[in-house]
Parts: structure tokens; C-alpha cells; sequence
């Protein structure tokens, strides 16, 4: 199956990191550089509506690469009109290695389900008979499982539409561990209350950790940065409310409702705890998004969609940093532009693996033996601590990688994945690989 456009840039890092690496031509080739399944896409899944009418939805599931034997595939699932097998790909494979940032030892995947049109225009009972039919037709198949892929939520998806999942693959599936065939469910059906915050709590944790490393020399000499952030979905919204907590000064926010900026600092009390509601009731000046993202502050959180920061608007972006909480909002060729300009990008594949981070906690909280209430808020504070400890030690592993290869922090990133993914897949396939050398690099003895 040849690269897609987006995909097409990354096996173009991954080869760069292998070359730099010098791992195996012949790994990078049979297990990175391509597709270890064939996507596989569903695009006859009928749904009824509440007129007494049906439609057709596509859903699509992309596996990348599984470097750890005998371990799932993971990654999210999409439900959107805007859904492709291209961006699905894409995301596939920084699943991969954002694990491999973080030290999981998952595959790399994702899935999307393609609406005709808009969310907004169907019911809450159509969207989730639309889940229903998606996984009652993965699970059929064996795909969605805990040995094979395990979804969570992602663009569009909820904690209640992976209980709906979680409900049909118990029906179809007698398990006593039916809980670990999907991450991201909610509270009363087996979750853990920190995957609601992980994300952010990962992202603020690795902007704190490398301001200790003195990675962020732009922060420096500033007791509280100042910080914009567009999307106020899960990710964004709860950003806001950590960041804030911890000193830094919230000067912006967006959804897709609008923008507002103050210089003199957000009201907290005044972001919207929905992602979509209005902005208009918040103090501050008032904009559209394109010129939102130009807007000057410290620190610029692109915690929405994917592309961005692109290269119509990369040279305009003032903000010395960049956090990337969304999955891949800076396109390559900006991410190009940014670094010419002397811009830190922190990267998404770092920034945003609280998340994933999460649903390990999770995946291996429903493989264990039945737990009592009264259970859930101390493994819930022993949970939150582990990603902590994760993000914290992954956000100094690429500091230094990037110091010994001389790279930026993308750079470090994608050479400490690789790192980890190569020393497995040598591990895994040693019997073909014919002493093919890839020496891992080692933390310090102490």
C-alpha cells in the first residue's frame, strides 16, 4: 500500500531516525516503513435514523506496527464528517511512537468512523446506534479485543460511547476481563477519574519538567508565562484549569465558537465548561481563530485538530514556544519554517502521551481482579502518580537525546522512540535479522 500524503512525512522521519540510529535498513523497511495489517474498511454499516430513514457509515481501522509481542494494538477512535483513511494513517503510526516516547508497549492504531454529515445534525440515540453497529462489527470480526486493538476516545467519542462498546463486547464475549477490550470508559463502568485529565496533566507536567532541564530558555526569567490555547474540548479545557493552578497566566482561548485574547489574563471562573458554548460572555477582545493563533504570548497550546500551523501562518506565529496537546497541528513544512525561526517546538508525540499514558493504567486496572469502591480513589492516586513518573522520565529522556545528537526536541522525540521500537523489533525478529547491530542507548549509571 503505498504512503499517503500525511503518512508519506513521517516514514520520511522514521528513516531519518533509523539512518541516525543505524538501525537495520532491512527493519526499518519490512516493519516501519510500512503497514503490518491491511487497513480495513466497513463502508456499508447501515444506521437508522429517527425519521424512519437509514444511511450508510464507513468506519476504517489502520494498524501500523507492533514491536512488543504478545500486546494490543491502541489507539483512538475518531467519529466526524471530516474522518480519511489518509489522517487515519498518519495517526496510526505517532501512535506507535508516541508509545515508544513513553515506554508502552503497545502497536500503534486507530480508527475512525466517517459520518455524511456534521455531528451536530444527528441525535444523541443515532450516534449511538452508530457506535453500536461499528462495534458489534469489529468485535464480530476479532478486532476489537484485548489481545488485538483496544480504542479509546478520541475526536468526537466519549466515556459513554466506550461503555456502549464495552457493554456489546460483554454481551457477545463472556469474559470475566470483557473491561480491558477498551480504555476511556467511565468511572462506573471500570474507568479510572484521572484518564479525564491525563492528557493535559501529561502536557503540563512535561512543560514544568523541561523548564527544569532549562530546555525552554525563553521561560527562563519569567516567573509566569504566558499562555494560548486553542480548543477548549477535554484536552484543552482541562489544560487551562492545570496550567492556571500551577502559575502560569491563561491570556487566550478558542473553540469553535470563537476566540478571546487579554493581555491582562484570562478569568478561569469564564471558560465554558462545554467545549462548543459561547465565548461571547468572556472579558477580553474578541477575534477569529487565524488571527487568535498569531497572537503574542509565551507559550501557543494548539490543542484542537490536526494542520494547524501551516506554512500560510507559521511565519506569523510570535510565541516562542509551542506546546502540541492536539495530535499533529503543525504540518512538516511548518514545523520547517518554525525552527528557521528559532520557535521550541515541544511535540505531540511527547506533549500529548498522558493520554495513552492513562489507558495503560486502565487496561491493566480491568485485567486484574475485581475491584470494590472503595478501592477507586487509591488506585486512582497510585494510577496518577505512575503518569506523573512516565511523562516526567520520558520528557528527560528526549532532553537527552536531543543534546547527544544535537537535535531539537522533535528531533529528540522521534530518536528516543525509535530507540526503544528498534531495540524491540531486533529483539522480536532476531532470527532474520542476522546480527543486523542496533546498540540501545542506556541511561547513566548512578
Amino acid at each position: 500500500m503505498p504512503p499517503s500524503n500525511l503518512a508519506s512525512g513521517l516514514f520520511k522521519r522514521i528513516a531519518w531516525a533509523g539512518q541516525k540510529l543505524n538501525v537495520s535498513s532491512a527493519l526499518i523497511e519490512n516493519e516501519l516503513l510500512t503497514y503490518k495489517y491491511p487497513e480495513l474498511s466497513a463502508g456499508r454499516i447501515r444506521i437508522d435514523r429517527d425519521d424512519g430513514t437509514y444511511e450508510s457509515v464507513m468506519a476504517t481501522v489502520v494498524f501500523h506496527c507492533l514491536p512488543y509481542t504478545g500486546r494490543p494494538y491502541k489507539g483512538g477512535i475518531r467519529l466526524s464528517d471530516t474522518v480519511t483513511p489518509d489522517t487515519l494513517r498518519a495517526l496510526a503510526i505517532e501512535m506507535t511512537f508516541k508509545e515508544g516516547v513513553v515506554d508502552l508497549e503497545f502497536g500503534g492504531a486507530k480508527m475512525g468512523i466517517r459520518l455524511s454529515k456534521p455531528k451536530s445534525t444527528y441525535s444523541n440515540r443515532e450516534i449511538f446506534r452508530i457506535i453500536e453497529a461499528v462495534a458489534t462489527f469489529f468485535i464480530d470480526l476479532g478486532i476489537i479485543d484485548p489481545v488485538t486493538y483496544v480504542p479509546a476516545t478520541d475526536l468526537g467519542t466519549t466515556s459513554d460511547h466506550m461503555d456502549t462498546i464495552h457493554t456489546i463486547y460483554s454481551t457477545m464475549r463472556k469474559t470475566p476481563y470483557s473491561g480491558s477490550c477498551v480504555t476511556g470508559k467511565s468511572v462506573q463502568n471500570g474507568g479510572l477519574p484521572v484518564r479525564t485529565i491525563a492528557t493535559s496533566l501529561g502536557g503540563a507536567e512535561v512543560l514544568d519538567q523541561l523548564r527544569k532541564f532549562d530546555a525552554l530558555t525563553a521561560l527562563s526569567s519569567i516567573a509566569n508565562p504566558k499562555v494560548v490555547v486553542q480548543g477548549l474540548g477535554q484536552v484543552g479545557g482541562w489544560f487551562v484549569r492545570l496550567i492556571a493552578e500551577r502559575g502560569y497566566q491563561v491570556i487566550g482561548v478558542s473553540n469553535s465558537k470563537g476566540a478571546v485574547y487579554n493581555e491582562h489574563g484570562i478569568n478561569i471562573s469564564e471558560v465554558p465548561a462545554l467545549p462548543d458554548e459561547s465565548l461571547d460572555h468572556m472579558t477580553g477582545e474578541h477575534m477569529d481563530n487565524a488571527t487568535f493563533l498569531t497572537q503574542r504570548c509565551h507559550i501557543l497550546v494548539p490543542a484542537a485538530l490536526e494542520n494547524q500551523i501551516t506554512r500560510h501562518n507559521a511565519h506569523l506565529i510570535k510565541a516562542p514556544i509551542i506546546l502540541e496537546l492536539a495530535n499533529h497541528p503543525t504540518t512538516d513544512e511548518a514545523d520547517e519554517i518554525l525552527r528557521k525561526r528559532g520557535k521550541v517546538v515541544i511535540p505531540d508525540i511527547l506533549a500529548n502521551a498522558g493520554g495513552v499514558t492513562a489507558s495503560r493504567e486502565e487496561y491493566a486496572f480491568a485485567l486484574s481482579p475485581p475491584h470494590h469502591q472503595v478501592e477507586i480513589k487509591t488506585l486512582d492516586a497510585e494510577a496518577t502518580g505512575r503518569i506523573i513518573d512516565v511523562m516526567r522520565d520520558g520528557a528527560g529522556q528526549v532532553v537527552r537525546f536531543a543534546k547527544k545528537y544535537n537535535e531539537d526536541l522533535r528531533g529528540g522525540a522521534w530518536l528516543k522512540a525509535m530507540d526503544r521500537i528498534a531495540s524491540n523489533l531486533k529483539h522480536k525478529h532476531r532470527r532474520w535479522l542476522n546480527g543486523t547491530e542496533h546498540t540501545p542507548l542506556r541511561p547513566p549509571k548512578t
